[in-house]
C-alpha cells in the first residue's frame, strides 16, 4: 500500500491509484468521515489539504478556500482539474509560511509518509494559533479478517503483514493524539467510523 501511496509516480499504475481514490470517495463509510472532517474545518477561511490525491476532497472544502498539495505530479495533475490552486510538494516540508492558513487537512496520508512527526508538525506550523489540524487516518492495529475456511492465526498473518510490511507506519492511528499533544496541540479529540468491507477486491492490496 505505501509502496504505491508513498511514491505514486513510481508505481505500476499512477492513474490507477488515483482512481482508486476517487472510487474508494463514493464508498457511504468514506462519505462519512470524510463529511465530519470538512465540518471541522468549517471556521477556516483557508485551509490547506495535505496529500491532496486527485482533488476530491479540494471540491468538497470549497475552490476559492481549499489548497492542496501533493507529492505526486500526478495526483497534482489530475488534482488541478478541480480549479484549486495545487502544488508539488512533501507533507514534511510545506512550502507555506508559519500560520499561513486557518486550518489543515491529511486523510490518509501520514500512514504512508517516511516521516510522519515531521509531517504533523509541519502541519501545526502552517497552521494559525487557534486555528485547526485534522487528520484521519485508518487504523490498522483495529483491523480483523475473517474468511470461512480458514484459520484465525492465518488471518492474523495476514493482518500483520499487511500493518507492518504493507504500511510504512501502519501502527500510527493509535499513536496520532500523543503526538499531537507533544507537538503543541491542544482540544485534541479522536472519533471513530467503522468500515466493513465484504468484498476482499474493496481492500486495497489485500488479495496480493
Amino acid at each position: 500500500m505505501s509502496q504505491t501511496y508513498g511514491a505514486v509516480d513510481a508505481s505500476k499504475d499512477p492513474s490507477g491509484a488515483a482512481a482508486w481514490q476517487e472510487r474508494m470517495s463514493t464508498w457511504p463509510a468514506v462519505r462519512a468521515y470524510k463529511d465530519r472532517s470538512y465540518r471541522l474545518l468549517d471556521e477556516a477561511t483557508l485551509v490547506l489539504d495535505v496529500g491532496c490525491g486527485p482533488g476530491i476532497d479540494l471540491v468538497r472544502l470549497g475552490v476559492g478556500r481549499a489548497i492542496g498539495v501533493d507529492l505526486s505530479i500526478t495526483m497534482c495533475r489530475r488534482a488541478r482539474q478541480s480549479e484549486a490552486p495545487v502544488c508539488q510538494a512533501a507533507a514534511e516540508a510545506l512550502p507555506f509560511q508559519s500560520g499561513a492558513v486557518g486550518g489543515c487537512r491529511a486523510d490518509r496520508v501520514l500512514q504512508h509518509v517516511a516521516d510522519p512527526t515531521a509531517a504533523v508538525a509541519e502541519m501545526i506550523r502552517v497552521t494559525r494559533i487557534g486555528g485547526v489540524v485534522v487528520a484521519a487516518e485508518p487504523d490498522q492495529e483495529s483491523l480483523v479478517i475473517a474468511v470461512p475456511g480458514v484459520s484465525a492465526d492465518l488471518c492474523d498473518r495476514v493482518k500483520a503483514l499487511r500493518r507492518d510490511v504493507g504500511y510504512r507506519n501502519g501502527r500510527l492511528a493509535s499513536r496520532l493524539p500523543e503526538l499531537f499533544g507533544r507537538l503543541g496541540l491542544s482540544q485534541v479529540s479522536v472519533e471513530a467510523f467503522p468500515l466493513l468491507l465484504t468484498d476482499p477486491g474493496d481492500a486495497f492490496g489485500l488479495p496480493n
